[in-house]
């Protein structure tokens, strides 16, 4: 019997020194431990230094107006939920009319460079023809030039050549043209934006295009039924990015919309800027009610922006 029960002690012993040496493997050690913990705390300030300006944002809207000037504290004495009911009306129009404008001139800004930026770096990325580097090479190197540089030029072409300055009524609104300068321009193209989608179309493999002629399709279908639907990512990406980018812009409108009724979000901001004080909170409150579009337009979008731009940057 001695011998018998002699046999499984050895094995049970192993199995134990295994599963005990498994354990002690998978367990972190102390050090491993504090760098993760310190990890995570560095982790936690760096968000609590990147949302604190949004909490102060969120507050300073629930203040009122002697206590946004006279407190440094982090807590209002009271909130004030009617400053929102305030500012949609304090301008010379509701505050949805300027909602309205940036929607419209941001939307049709956004197309049109989707649009025209597809179509030029289809060409340049499958069509061989002469000097097609040198005329890639200076679409890029027009990237270098400042806006500040062209924009008295293009303020000279639109208002005196043009006469996009005023004149034209549509839905209510008097000096229609001018949102042209702020439009047309995005139709010919932005040379950052050709470039991502050119990457983009040179790693779509070319079999696809030869697939799509012997099927009888010429070159404009086949960019719509082959090369668009692959590069939904990238134009996911341009189109999320270049709404956010028209939507902020202010230089811009501040030139050429001088009726207060075509004013875009950023110009009716800033009209609460008097020249003697500021209305923090009802700048605060109009600054959040502007945030939640394009905070939304960017939540739904990231995992897109991440795709397009990483998969234009590998590919080609």
């Amino acid at each position: 019997m001695a011998v018998q029960n002699a046999g499984p002690a050895p094995a049970a012993q192993a199995l134990g020194t295994s599963v005990t040496a498994a354990r002690s493997t998978s367990e972190p050690t102390g050090g491993a431990r504090r760098s993760k913990v310190a990890a995570y705390v560095a982790i936690a300030f760096l968000c609590f230094f990147s949302l604190f300006p949004l909490y102060w944002m969120v507050e300073n809207s629930l203040r009122t107006e002697s206590d946004t000037s006279s407190s440094i504290s982090f807590w209002p004495e009271s909130f004030h939920w009617s400053n929102y009911a305030t500012m949609w009306n304090a301008l010379t129009y509701p505050f949805h009319i300027f909602l309205i404008n940036s929607f419209v001139v941001a939307g049709l800004v956004t197309l049109g460079t989707v649009v025209s930026c597809a179509l030029v770096a289809y060409g340049f990325a499958r069509f061989r023809f002469p000097g097609r580097s040198l005329f890639f090479a200076i679409i890029i190197g027009t990237t270098m030039i400042p806006y500040a540089v062209m924009m008295i030029p293009q303020y000279a072409l639109f208002i005196n050549v043009f006469h996009w300055g005023g004149g034209g009524s549509a839905f209510g609104y008097s000096n229609l043209f001018q949102f042209l300068p702020q439009i047309v321009p995005a139709f010919f193209g932005s040379p950052i934006w050709i470039f991502l989608f050119r990457q983009f179309i040179r790693g779509i493999p070319y079999d696809l295009d030869e697939a799509a002629k012997v099927d009888g399709a010429g070159p404009l279908r086949i960019l719509w039924i082959v090369i668009l639907p692959t590069m939904r990512p990238a134009i996911a990406a341009v189109t999320v990015l270049v709404f956010i980018g028209k939507w902020n812009d202010f230089l811009g409108p501040l030139i050429y919309l001088t009726d207060s009724h075509n004013w875009t979000i950023e110009l009716a901001l800033n009209s609460f800027v008097t020249r003697y004080s500021v209305v923090f909170n009802l700048q605060m409150a109009a600054s959040l009610m502007s945030m939640i579009p394009i905070m939304a337009l960017y939540f739904v979008g990231s995992r897109q922006i991440i795709e397009g731009v990483t998969l234009s940057g590998v590919k080609g």
